[in-house]
């Protein structure tokens, strides 16, 4: 996945899509900054994550570019118009009473930075808002070398270990199915947006004693941007939604 302009789209169930894209430099640049300021300031977002990780900070987006760089993308009637459907379709269906007329706007309701060290994991959670996304900003290990531990030995074509899955239902039995985004360093920078209620986890690792960096956001609709309530992640078995 080395082509910038590269974007994947990701069935799940029945009419559910995710999509994973490479964000541009600009914005890679950017999110470092945040980052760099996020560590100095330490506003602690570790109490309302599902997940065991050492360190979550919060991250502030003062120039406002982090929904319109993903919206330029994933809401793009031209270049990306499956997407664009249904994302129109999903913000109908939280809306069924909104009236046509009605403007409904794109914003941040959380943004944060989690620093996951060797054996730390996000079990299976969904988020609030109507649309999440996640952001591998420094992932340093490689799939080949979690893979080839003994206790990864499995009947799974793909190991668990290090990688980012969603977990979800196709509605004809009562198994789910599982979608996995193997990780490398070849996905930093790389974006996956998706549905809010989509429930999705991210296993541990064992090859790197550094900070696997990732930051995650999620975004509400609303006619005027009002003041974002608290972001949290649920257990899949707490879902509001």
């Amino acid at each position: 996945m080395s082509d910038e302009t590269d974007i994947q789209l990701i069935e799940l169930g029945q009419g559910t899509l995710a999509q994973l894209f490479k964000l541009p430099q600009q914005m890679i640049d950017y999110l470092w900054e945040r980052i760099d300021i996020a560590k100095k300031e330490q506003v602690c977002h570790k109490k309302k994550l599902a997940g065991n990780i050492s360190h979550s900070y919060i991250l502030k987006d003062p120039q406002k570019m982090i929904v319109q760089k993903l919206y330029d993308i994933v809401f793009n009637r031209v270049d990306n118009p499956t997407m664009f459907e249904f994302i129109n379709s999903e913000v109908q269906r939280v809306h069924k009473r909104v009236k046509q007329e009605d403007f409904l706007k794109p914003y941040l309701e959380g943004l944060w930075v989690n620093f996951q060290k060797k054996g730390e994991f996000q079990p299976t959670h969904n988020h609030t808002g109507m649309f999440s996304f996640v952001i591998w900003m420094d992932i340093p290990y490689h799939p080949k070398d979690e893979a080839k531990l003994p206790f990864a030995k499995s009947v799974l074509k793909t190991p668990s270990l290090g990688n980012f899955s969603f977990i979800f239902s196709d509605g004809r039995s009562r198994s789910v199915g599982e979608y996995i985004i193997e990780m490398s360093p070849e996905m930093n920078g790389y974006c996956c947006f998706f549905p809010s209620d989509l429930c999705h986890q991210v296993c541990p690792f064992y090859t790197s004693d550094k900070d696997r960096i990732s930051i995650s956001g999620n975004i509400r609709y609303s006619s005027t941007e009002p003041n974002p309530p608290p972001v949290y992640q649920f257990p899949f078995h707490t879902s509001e939604t």
